[in-house]
């Protein structure tokens, strides 16, 4: 439905500004990711807001998106089932960061998230997909930079909170950076590789499932 509606849009805009068919198909691609993001969005928001973990889950998604923005990661082959498995997942790690946790797990489960996050910006970053490959050595090495910055920043934001003795903020944003560290390891590409290689199984012998 977005790709119809984004088509119909980035049309619009082409004749309206004398656009190319390469500019179309851009913005037609732009718009359908917007699109689907604002969707994903509102859903996990909605969601999270009627099971009471609001706070939570919005801690967790922002700082999944930061790091996924500049890592990057394996994604889903189609939008649905990119929409079901965020919208699973983020409700997931929203529900577990209303959990009471000693401190000494919290502190376990950072110092296994930035020994990750180290990791993976070492070996794995930029992760690329199908549609968005980055093989330029001087574009990797900036994705790498970037990447690490905004490790230290979080960093540096779990360490204040964790001054302020705010568990309930810490547990969010240290699962939703573990998230998507996760999903930039080849570990992360097998397991949603494997998934959708059992979900087209499925579909080619009962049926489309998206």
């Amino acid at each position: 439905m977005t790709n119809k509606i984004s088509k119909k849009l980035a049309l619009s805009l082409g004749n309206n500004l004398n656009g190319t068919n390469e500019d179309i198909e851009i913005w037609a691609y732009g718009l359908e990711l917007l699109l689907n993001g604002i969707i994903k969005f509102a859903f996990i928001v909605s969601l999270a807001a009627i099971f009471g973990i609001f706070k939570a889950t919005i801690l967790s998604l922002i700082t999944f998106a930061i790091f996924r923005h500049f890592g990057g990661g394996v994604h889903f082959s189609t939008y649905l089932r990119c929409l079901t498995s965020g919208i699973i997942i983020f409700l997931i790690l929203g529900k577990i960061s209303c959990f009471n946790i000693v401190i000494s797990n919290y502190k376990f489960l950072f110092y296994i998230t930035l020994f990750l996050g180290i990791l993976t910006i070492a070996k794995w970053i930029p992760g690329d997909t199908k549609i968005k490959p980055m093989k330029n050595k001087e574009d990797r090495r900036k994705q790498k930079l970037k990447t690490t910055v905004v490790l230290i920043i979080w960093i540096t934001i779990v360490q204040y909170l964790n001054r302020l003795n705010n568990i309930q903020y810490i547990l969010p944003i240290v699962l939703g950076a573990f998230t998507s560290f996760t999903f930039i390891t080849p570990f992360g590409y097998w397991i949603i590789n494997s998934i959708d290689k059992y979900l087209d199984k499925t579909k080619a012998k009962y049926g489309e499932v998206k």
